[in-house]
């Protein structure tokens, strides 16, 4: 007996000839609230050598009254040198880590943009911001580290580039009030100065 699976708009689905189902992603459709987003960013100056420990250079927070949660999908952060470090030099480290309870304060605003304009919302996301010192996190509550990646010693020119793709089981999910910041776990490279930039791509719904 012969079984035809159809959708709501009555298209049935389709398969090979060894009867395998075809399964093909389509462009995404969100309801009236929610969409998908992308927000960079960068130091607009060097940041100093031997950073200290626990310096919080970027943050996203969803807002306190989001009725969306958020789902990042992609990180991607990446290094270039400007002035070079030492052979021998001890490689620094920066997490992306969960945080609440307050918003970063300083440095430069950035501005979430919609993938697809025609569909979804506004953007719920409270604030984003990036600085090449440090920002301001009086009553910031730091959690989680979610991802931690070393800042290299280059003693030549070059970069570095960290991406980090999540599949749909392992979404970062930020609700109302949560936050999530670049943040050094250890102290800079002690010689070395430094560029960065940044990319956080993610879906409200």
């Amino acid at each position: 007996m012969a079984i035809q699976i159809v959708g709501n708009s009555g298209t049935i689905a389709d398969t090979d000839a060894g009867r395998n189902l075809y399964i093909r992603r389509g462009t995404a459709h969100y309801g009236s609230t929610g969409g998908a987003f992308v927000v960079n960013g960068g130091a607009s100056a060097v940041v100093a050598a031997a950073l200290a420990a626990n310096t919080t250079l970027a943050s996203l927070r969803h807002g306190t009254g989001a009725t969306t949660n958020l789902y990042i999908t992609r990180l991607r952060v990446s290094f270039n040198p400007a002035t070079v470090g030492a052979s021998g030099g001890v490689p620094g480290q920066i997490a992306w880590q969960r945080f609440t309870n307050a918003t970063p304060t300083g440095g430069t605003a950035r501005t979430v943009a919609r993938k697809d304009a025609s569909t979804g919302s506004a953007s719920q996301v409270a604030d984003v911001r990036d600085s090449n010192a440090a920002l301001t996190v009086t009553s910031v509550n730091f959690g989680d580290v979610l991802v931690i990646n070393p800042i290299p010693v280059f003693t030549t020119g070059g970069s570095i580039e960290y991406v980090t793709d999540l599949d749909e089981d392992e979404f970062i999910r930020l609700t109302a009030g949560d936050g999530i910041c670049l943040r050094t776990q250890v102290a800079g490279p002690a010689t070395q100065t430094w560029i960065y930039t940044y990319t956080i791509h993610f879906l409200e719904k």
